[in-house]
């Protein structure tokens, strides 16, 4: 089964926006591949949102849930220092510890092109792949 991590701002894309992000994480559920995230992850979306887009804590407790619940909980024990922005190295440390064969993320230019097993792909790309896969 293929294991996928998404970048915070996949989540938020696909909240806030819809688009390309939320048809790939649609998509990967639809297909039965393992999203996993990290406590850290789903802290700094629930943040972000209620820091930039206004989300009130009824927002948080109406839509979140169900979105971690389709996802596996990992907690990283891994400390990786590769991305140049160092508050990404968590969502490497996630994937790295998922075992996972893809990281999607709208912010390629934080990350390498690959992380040991893990391919560094933009939302678009993902969707690509997923789409040549049906």
């Amino acid at each position: 089964m293929t294991r996928v991590v998404a970048d915070t701002n996949v989540y938020i894309s696909a909240l806030v926006f819809g688009g390309v992000p939320q048809r790939v994480l649609d998509l990967i559920f639809s297909r039965g591949l393992l999203l996993y995230i990290s406590p850290s992850i789903m802290d700094e979306v629930t943040g972000t949102l209620v820091a930039k887009f206004d989300w009130t804590r009824k927002d948080v407790e109406m839509f979140l849930p169900p979105l971690w619940d389709r996802c596996i909980v990992i907690k990283p024990t891994i400390r990786l220092k590769v991305s140049p922005d160092p508050d990404d190295n968590h969502i490497l440390e996630c994937a790295a510890a998922a075992e996972a064969a893809f990281l999607i993320t709208g912010n390629a230019k934080h990350f390498p092109k690959s992380h040991g097993i893990t391919g560094i792909v933009s939302p678009r790309q993902m969707l690509d792949t997923l789409l040549r896969q049906s």
